[in-house]
């Protein structure tokens, strides 16, 4: 028996859509919120004073630019938000990463040394095969449990079912395998970030 969960299961009428850059430094607490003791944000910008407002605006640096480039959507209302990155946009991803890279490095104690060789070492592990990438998906802590993720999760795999191709996405966090596990992603490889990294789990799901 498949325990996927159905793809038009609408239990709960959540609207997703993509969020404008205006709409980000609000998001970015909700990321933030949602983020604070994830191993993937706290680890690369290191522990340190004023931890949860860094994040924030690393969140903001980041997103404000995905928005533009529509990578960015948000559901019920503005207490969930993802990143949800299309096949065939390295060139301009590097272009954004080069831009924002003197923001981010204001933000960490080592001048983002460990936040860039950290995410380097991310993106290397997701292959040249194109793909989707469910890059964030965070929901406000305090509303977490009414089906919001679920239908941001259900709106990625759609979008990647619609062309053909795997949808990817990491984690830090072990209890968040079995979850993405339920729709259908499987651990493709996991590891040691180096340097004394968080351990991660690399999934994908297929299409079909």
């Amino acid at each position: 028996m498949d325990a996927r969960p159905p793809l038009n299961d609408r239990r709960q009428s959540v609207t997703v859509r993509p969020a404008a850059p205006a709409e980000i430094p609000e998001l970015a607490g909700v990321l933030a919120r949602a983020f604070g003791a994830d191993p993937m944000v706290v680890w690369p910008l290191l522990s340190g004073d004023a931890l949860a407002e860094r994040i924030r605006t690393m969140f903001e640096i980041v997103d404000t630019p995905f928005a533009g480039e529509g990578w960015i959507y948000t559901a019920g209302e503005g207490v969930g938000v993802m990143s949800l990155m299309p096949p065939a946009i390295g060139e301009r991803e590097r272009e954004i990463a080069d831009a924002i890279a003197p923001a981010i490095a204001s933000l960490t104690p080592d001048g983002g040394e460990r936040y860039e060789r950290f995410w380097a070492w991310v993106w290397s592990m997701n292959g040249p095969e194109p793909h989707w990438l469910l890059d964030q998906i965070a929901v406000e802590p305090a509303v977490q449990g009414r089906g919001i993720g679920g239908a941001m999760l259900r709106f990625a795999i759609e979008r990647a079912e619609q062309h053909g191709l795997p949808l990817c996405l990491e984690t830090g966090v072990a209890g968040n395998v079995p979850l993405y596990e339920r729709f259908g992603f499987r651990v493709m490889r996991e590891a040691d970030a180096p340097d004394g990294g968080p351990h991660i789990w690399f999934m994908r799901r297929d299409p079909g």
